[in-house]
């Protein structure tokens, strides 16, 4: 299973983006594949909580976002709870870090979920690479 990180999805559907071309073809990649694609609730909070937030160029109304993730599901997209993490895995990641408490926890919280899924976790951001020591499965996007 892969996972995407929620810069993919902002990516994938901003055209404004450099990154929009990249994301979009992970995306459209990743949802048609035979490996399934999946969506962790965290992931999709800060989708639906930033990606309406107006202080934010091109940020979307309510039901714009919603049909963004129910398109998603509705394509194939599985949600990912994270009822299998377990608080020693999520710790661990939390400590080696270099990053702040408060700087850290989402992308540890992820990093946690595809850790505890056995699933390659998908992302622009090399703050996961601190991760890959400690299990995670890591596939980073670049414009490269």
């Amino acid at each position: 299973m892969k996972i995407a990180d929620v810069q993919i999805l902002f990516y994938a559907i901003d055209s404004t983006s450099d990154l929009h071309p990249i994301a979009r073809r992970w995306l459209e990649g990743a949802i048609n594949a035979s490996e399934p694609m999946g969506l962790a609730w965290p992931t999709i909070h800060q989708f639906l909580r930033l990606g309406t937030n107006p202080a934010y160029p091109g940020a979307m109304n309510d039901d714009e976002a919603l049909d963004w993730v129910g398109d998603w599901i509705d394509a194939g997209v599985e949600l990912i709870h994270d009822s299998e993490v377990s608080w020693l895995v999520f710790h661990e990641l939390t400590t080696v870090s270099p990053r702040s408490l408060r700087n850290t926890i989402d992308d540890a919280h992820l990093a946690a979920i595809a850790i505890s899924r056995g699933a390659t976790l998908a992302s622009f951001d090399a703050d996961f690479a601190v991760f890959s020591e400690h299990g995670l499965r890591w596939e980073q996007l670049s414009a490269n």
